[in-house]
């Protein structure tokens, strides 16, 4: 996808995240400042918005037809970027086939798997040896390496250093920005899936990926956010965990998302705060076990 198309996209979603909160701009540059894009491409959102009988002309001030819908928004996989996109596949892959720790991977049989340049698969895979993942070996090959019971200590204090300021900055952001309407989103999203876990249980991985990354962005930290890519590799996709009691486990973590979201929703930081702690303290729990049973 062309990064204009994925950038028109996105700012569309971020759009209407600040409608479901009530923040509507009452000038094309007002709108094109909320939403950091250029006049053209806010005109092209409000085009976009008629087209779907959403507002009545692409003009101001904006008159709404109806309330938005699920449908309104551009699909998760419709925005995500090259980058984003392999992650999701290269997840999705060690989930499937869930090599074990010492396999070799070789990056000109990854490349035409995820159908990416060989270029492409080497500098993500560089990104993922960052945190001792994947080592790099010579002939442009990679091995998958195991982890101790000190390692996941470790990324579990970092994680829960960085999630737990970014909870404090998510209680800086006004009230109107899209970020709100963003939460409300995601919480459906939650809610829908634990309904529909025994059939959609896999969709979790990168739902659970969306959300802690939405936490992590909040802080404007580009290094947090670079990150969380490699702990959901680490903790939520870990090639190594089994499928015994999966459902279960992935029904308590959607319950625990739920829980730090409501407490975002309600303005409630020492309970928002304190939900977090939970789930890391889960997330971590469950790292460790994966690691005993080798």
């Amino acid at each position: 996808m062309a990064r204009s198309d994925q950038k028109f996209k996105t700012s569309f979603n971020t759009w209407l995240d600040s409608v479901a909160v009530g923040n509507c701009p009452e000038s094309i540059s007002g709108l094109a400042r909320l939403l950091g894009v250029s006049r053209t491409l806010a005109r092209s959102i409000l085009h976009r918005a008629r087209e779907i009988g959403l507002i009545a002309e692409d003009s101001f001030p904006v008159v709404f037809l109806r309330k938005t819908t699920k449908s309104d928004y551009f699909s998760n996989a419709d925005i995500r970027s090259l980058e984003e996109q392999l992650e999701t596949d290269f997840m999705m892959w060690l989930r499937t086939t869930q090599p074990p720790p010492g396999s070799r991977l070789r990056e000109a049989v990854l490349a035409r798997q995820f159908g990416v340049s060989n270029t492409t698969i080497r500098e993500f895979l560089i990104g993922l040896s960052r945190f001792g993942f994947i080592r790099k070996e010579p002939q442009r090959s990679w091995i998958l390496e195991g982890f101790t019971e000190q390692y996941a200590l470790e990324l579990h204090e970092v994680r829960q250093m960085f999630e737990t300021r970014a909870i404090s900055a998510i209680f800086t952001i006004p009230k109107e920005a899209p970020f709100w309407g963003k939460m409300l989103r995601i919480r459906q999203e939650h809610i829908q899936l634990r309904k529909e876990i025994d059939t959609r249980f896999i969709e979790f991985s990168e739902l659970d990926s969306r959300f802690h990354r939405i936490l992590n962005a909040a802080t404007g930290n580009r290094f947090m956010d670079g990150f969380q890519d490699s702990i959901s590799l680490i903790f939520h996709f870990h090639y190594r965990w089994s499928n015994k009691n999966q459902v279960e486990r992935i029904i308590l973590a959607i319950r625990e998302h739920l829980e730090i979201i409501d407490a975002i929703l309600d303005r409630d930081q020492v309970g928002a705060v304190k939900a977090l702690e939970r789930h890391l303290a889960t997330a971590h729990q469950t790292f460790v076990a994966s690691i005993h049973r080798d």
